[in-house]
């Protein structure tokens, strides 16, 4: 008998933590892809205490980036991604065009785009 209630007594505690992790914080993080090197920069931008939170903070960065637009810019934005992509062109008088990529994305607290840190 004491066999039989270990593991249902691990379940049970198990069960009762799962909602307990749903309510983490959650974190719009923003990813940039530009000149001067065309390398991706992750960034932190704010956190919240509800994913819906979040999401709105998104939109709400997402329409600040939009607008105003630069003299002789073309802002797009591409949601087909599965992740909110603002896209910037610039186009220089030479004829030359500059393009910058950002985007963003809502993540549990527990999650860091930028990868794991090393010691």
């Amino acid at each position: 008998m004491t066999r039989l209630r270990t593991p249902l007594l691990a379940l049970a505690l198990l069960t009762a933590a799962a909602p307990a992790r749903a309510d983490c914080a959650w974190v719009l993080w923003g990813e940039v892809t530009g000149p001067p090197a065309f390398e991706t920069l992750n960034y932190l931008i704010s956190a919240s205490d509800t994913r819906q939170t979040c999401e709105q903070a998104r939109e709400k960065q997402i329409t600040n980036v939009m607008s105003p637009k630069p003299p002789n810019t073309e802002v797009t934005l591409d949601e087909l991604s599965g992740r909110p992509r603002v896209i910037s062109q610039t186009k220089f008088k030479d004829g030359s065009v500059m393009t910058t990529v950002h985007r963003y994305v809502c993540l549990p607290d527990t999650l860091d785009p930028r990868g794991l840190k090393g010691k």
